[in-house]
Parts: C-alpha cells; sequence; structure tokens
C-alpha cells in the first residue's frame, strides 16, 4: 500500500517491506533515502528544496508560498494542507512532512527501527514485526480508531493530525521532532452563513466531472446544493426497494441530474475483495462503497462524498454523547435555541465532565475474541490505559490553547473517528486518490469551530446554506425523518418519533403505507441481513486467525440473530479483519 517511506543511510538500507508499491526514489544528502510511488504522488523541485506530495485531487499546495514559510521558518502556517507534504532539503540533509488537518492521511514514525524497516511511512504494515501495543488493539476493536499518538505497534507512533514533523541529523544520528501546526480549533470570531456559501462556492471551482455519493440526509444533500451546476452523477446504494433510495431519486430529478443506483448483492462483501481491499487500503473498512468507486474509476469521474460534514452538521458535539433524560432534553433545548444554557447548566465545558462521557469502561468487545488471549487482555488493564491516553491528550489541546472543553470533544472526534474511521468510505473506495472532499477545505476548517456548537447542531447551518443555494431540495424529507426538510426543527424531530412507531406498529404502519407519500417503500437503505449470513462468515475464515478470533462464536452469533440489520456485525468483522492483516506475522 505504502505511498512514501524514508530510510536512513542513502544507498545502504536493506529492501523495506514497502517497496513493492514504492517506484521512485531519491537521495537527500548522506543520510536519507526518500521512496515513493509516483503513480499517485508527485515531485516538484523548487530552490533548494524538492516537494513530495500526494492526497485530495486537484488540492496541491502552493509551493512558492510554502517555500518562503519554509525560508522564513513560519512553519505552523504550513496547516490545512489536503494530503501529506514531504520537503526535502538536500544541501543540509533536513526533511519536513506536513500531515492533513483531520489526520486522514497516515504519518507513522518508527521510534525504534529494526532491520529492513524504514523510519517513516504511511504503511503500518511495515512495522507488523513489532510487538502489538493491547491497549490500541482494544481501541481499534470497540471504535475503529487509536488514540492521539499511538499506533497498532509497540515502538511506532502515529503523527497526530495537524501537525508537522521535522527529521535532521546530528551526532551521527537521526533526530526527529514534531510540532502542532496552527491551531484552527481556537476561537478567532465568528462566521455567518454568507461567509461558508462564499467558501462552498470557491471550493467547487475544484471541481469537474464529479460522482456524489447520496444518501438523502443533510451531508449529500449539501454537497449537492453545492455542486448542482457541475452537474454531478449522483450515486446511491443499498436496499433498492428502501425509502432512502426513492428519495435520492427524487432529489435527482428534481435538479435533472442522472443517478445510479446500485443494490447490493454478495460480490459487494466477499472474501476476495476484503483481500483487494487490505492489499490497496491495509484496511477492510467499508468494502461495500468498492462498486461506487469502480464506477467513479471506469467514468473518470471524480469521487466525493458528505465524510466530515459533522463538522458543520453538529453531529459531534456532547449532546451526543449524553445519557438517558439528558439527552432528550438537550435535544429539545437545542431544538428551540436554548442549548447553550443546558450546556452550561450540566458542565459540558468542564474538561472533566467531557472525558467522563468519552471514557472507556468495559471489555464487551472481546466476546469473539479466542479465549486464552482474551482472558490474558482483560487482565491488562487496558481500560486504564486507554483513558490515561484520552486525558493526555485533552490536555495537550489545553497546552495547545484551547479552553472550552466541548470544542476539545469535538476536535477528539473529528480527528479520531472522523480522520481514522469515517472518512475511510470514501479514501477506500476511490481509487488513485481520485476523491475531493468539501469539508476540508482550508477556509471552512478555520471557520466551522467558530460557530457554536448550539447554532449547528441538528444540521441547523446545513439547512440555511440549502434553503439560500436550492431551496428545491428541501421540498422532500430526510431519510430518518417523515416531514419534509424544510418543516420547522420540532416537526422534524416528531416526525423521526413517529417514524419510530410506523416501525414498531402495525396500525401505524398501515395509516403510514396509504396516505405517505413513500407508503410503499421500506425503511432503511442497508439490507446487510441478506448478505452477512453463516456462510459469509465462514468464507472470511482464511482472514482471521484462529489466535485471534473465535470462529465459532462469530457463526453462531450470526445464527442466533434474527432481527437486526447485521450492519454493527459486519462492521465488527471488518475491524477485526483489519487488525489481523496488520499485526499478523
Amino acid at each position: 500500500m505504502a505511498v512514501f517511506s524514508i530510510e536512513v543511510d542513502a544507498g545502504t538500507a536493506t529492501q523495506t517491506k514497502t517497496r513493492s508499491s514504492v517506484s521512485a526514489g531519491f537521495n537527500v544528502g548522506a543520510h536519507w533515502t526518500i521512496r515513493f510511488d509516483d503513480s499517485v504522488a508527485t515531485r516538484t523541485e523548487l530552490g533548494a528544496w524538492t516537494f513530495i506530495w500526494y492526497g485530495e485531487a486537484n488540492a496541491e499546495p502552493d509551493f512558492k508560498r510554502v517555500l518562503d514559510l519554509l525560508d522564513s521558518g513560519h512553519l505552523t502556517e504550513l496547516w490545512g494542507f489536503r494530503g501529506i507534504l514531504i520537503a526535502a532539503n538536500p544541501a543540509d540533509d533536513r526533511i519536513h512532512i506536513f500531515n492533513d488537518g483531520y489526520g486522514t492521511f497516515p504519518v507513522y514514525v518508527n521510534n525504534s527501527p529494526k532491520a529492513g524497516e524504514p523510519l517513516i511511512s504511511d504503511s503500518l504494515r511495515s512495522f507488523s514485526g513489532h510487538n502489538v501495543d493491547w491497549a490500541s488493539f482494544y481501541q481499534f476493536l470497540s471504535l475503529g480508531y487509536v488514540f492521539g499518538a499511538y499506533s497498532l505497534f509497540d515502538g511506532v507512533s502515529r503523527l497526530e493530525a495537524n501537525h508537522g514533523l521535522k527529521l535532521s541529523y546530528e551526532n551521527s544520528a537521526p533526530v526527529i521532532s514534531r510540532f502542532p501546526l496552527k491551531n484552527f480549533w481556537r476561537d478567532s470570531g465568528p462566521a455567518n452563513t454568507d461567509d461558508l456559501i462564499d467558501i462552498f462556492r470557491d471550493e467547487a471551482e475544484g471541481f469537474g466531472n464529479t460522482q456524489i455519493m447520496m444518501s438523502g440526509g443533510w451531508d449529500s444533500r449539501l454537497l449537492l446544493a453545492v455542486l448542482e451546476h457541475k452537474k454531478p452523477l449522483l450515486y446511491t446504494h443499498g436496499n433498492l426497494q428502501s425509502r432512502e433510495i426513492a428519495i435520492v431519486r427524487d432529489l435527482a430529478s428534481a435538479c435533472g441530474l442522472p443517478v445510479v443506483e446500485h443494490g447490493f448483492d454478495p460480490a459487494d462483501f466477499n472474501a476476495a475483495l476484503f483481500s483487494d481491499y487490505l492489499r490497496n487500503n491495509e484496511s477492510a473498512m467499508f468494502t461495500h462503497w468498492h462498486a461506487a468507486g469502480s464506477h467513479a474509476a471506469q467514468h473518470g469521474l471524480l469521487m466525493t462524498a458528505g465524510t466530515f460534514g459533522e463538522v458543520l452538521g453538529g453531529h459531534y458535539g456532547t449532546l451526543n454523547m449524553l445519557p438517558g433524560k439528558k439527552k432528550h432534553v438537550s435535544l429539545l433545548m437545542h431544538m428551540v435555541g436554548a442549548g447553550a444554557f443546558l450546556d452550561n447548566a450540566l458542565h459540558l465545558h468542564d474538561q472533566k465532565t467531557v472525558l467522563k462521557y468519552l471514557r472507556m469502561s468495559n471489555y464487551r468487545v472481546f466476546w469473539f475474541v479466542e479465549g486464552q488471549l482474551a482472558d490474558d487482555l482483560r487482565s491488562r488493564d487496558l481500560v486504564e490505559q486507554s483513558n490515561q491516553r484520552l486525558e493526555a491528550l485533552f490536555h495537550s489541546y489545553e497546552k495547545q490553547g484551547m479552553e472550552d472543553a466541548q470544542a476539545m470533544f469535538e476536535r477528539f472526534y473529528t480527528e479520531h473517528r472522523g480522520g481514522q474511521y469515517i472518512n475511510r468510505q470514501l479514501t477506500n473506495a476511490a481509487q488513485g486518490n481520485r476523491f475531493r472532499n468539501i469539508f476540508t477545505n482550508r477556509e471552512l476548517l478555520a471557520a466551522a469551530p467558530t460557530m457554536p456548537f448550539s447554532r449547528r447542531a441538528h444540521n441547523k447551518i446545513n439547512k440555511e446554506i440549502i434553503k439560500k443555494l436550492n431551496p428545491k431540495l428541501l421540498d422532500f424529507p430526510m431519510a430518518a425523518t417523515l416531514a419534509n426538510a424544510q418543516r420547522p426543527l420540532l416537526v422534524q424531530e416528531v416526525s423521526r418519533a413517529t417514524r419510530k412507531l410506523v416501525e414498531s406498529s402495525p396500525a401505524m404502519a398501515t395509516l403510514y403505507r396509504r396516505f405517505s407519500r413513500y407508503g410503499d417503500r421500506s425503511f432503511g437503505w442497508n439490507n446487510f441481513r441478506e448478505i452477512v449470513n453463516e456462510g459469509w462468515v465462514e468464507s472470511l475464515g482464511p482472514l482471521l486467525s484462529g489466535t485471534l478470533w473465535d470462529h465459532q462464536k462469530l457463526v453462531d452469533a450470526v445464527i442466533i440473530d434474527h432481527e437486526s440489520n447485521r450492519y454493527p456485525f459486519f462492521d465488527m468483522v471488518s475491524k477485526a479483519t483489519t487488525l489481523d492483516y496488520l499485526i499478523h506475522r
């Protein structure tokens, strides 16, 4: 998978495990070799510097500006990239690496190199000879991401989101130093809706022939409003008889745009596809997006989706983590515009309170880990280790000048769940990095955190923007609600509750079928229950080693489960398969 690797002692390094996909290279001074995949990354020479860049399509940095900032030493201003920038100066053996604002593109640092390993690489598989960091294993299996600067291996760390790294050679030894880039999470004055619209209009010019992943939700609907004039193709998938697919079809018709509807079949889930994802992405996450990525590649389309839309839509605020009645009261207060008062009453700007809602608390996720290993891991205090890492991470945010714990909470979720997990939908599916994400625009990164969470909660800003850009998109209901999107928030939420009644009550279901525009449609876009079965679990057996997992427990769980849509089970097995591939020796 590796796009790049950096090795010590140019010309003498042993062949590394990443070399199979790294096709070009050059020496930096007398001590470094940089290798990179020139089918994905580009090389640019400017002044005394050589730049290697890879990332989102049409998002290359202004190399002249980068050169000026490097020469002036103002490195923290090199924030907001939409990929990885490597800057090498052969004259003085210096290398700098700058990553993206949300941590989508990984950079791993080898603190204890073994023979044949690179010092730095974007490939975690390169370091699979190291011992497993079991706290990180536990976090990934539970959540799909790893906390802070840790990785799945002891002695291998991850460069945190929105950070830079400097390599130099001093006293006959490599020296690695890290530094945070400009902290755009700090409030620098509130943006307004018109500011955001201007940003989106400028951003839209970076899109050509585009394929939008449409779900009928707020994030993809906002993308459609911004990009409609570019005449994109809309792509939706899942249960073709669902109301969600019908909503997407109606949105496409209202805009006069083509739509591709893809129903899931076993080819979207088989072991061969999982293996391809592991080889290409070092991840088996979201393989059901593969058909969409193939369609975009075959037709020369730039792929985009609403991943990271949570930053603007207010999905990552603390109200989503509140327990029981507090969550419902908070929901109501935010609906009527008084959420900020309740946040203060619940101390949601206090770091200790917020950390309480993030803490790991149990080992239930180990239910299908091989018995002896599961017992051993339960004895290792992994919960406490994970919580200590959480606290250290929040303290580091504090040192970078952040005071509001709710903002820290949002930053944590975006850099971890967003960057390492949710955005995998897009990055794993897109082929050859032919993707672009509107929500990673540098100006938007800076503007979104300036808007109070209470103003963004429940997609209030999304609705305002869509109303100004393309109000006809609000004439249709959302995927999760029954009322049309232009209705007041309170009506929307009442209709969400009504939908739950319809799903649980035969009488209500009869009324819904008779009077609703989509009454002849089923609820739920995903039909994983029809595909994720006993045979599917057994087919993945070669990818799940018996030393890590209890195969029979996985099979039994599918046999016993008669009710759920099984997407959570599919997601869990995807995480396990990814872990197995990365740490298998």
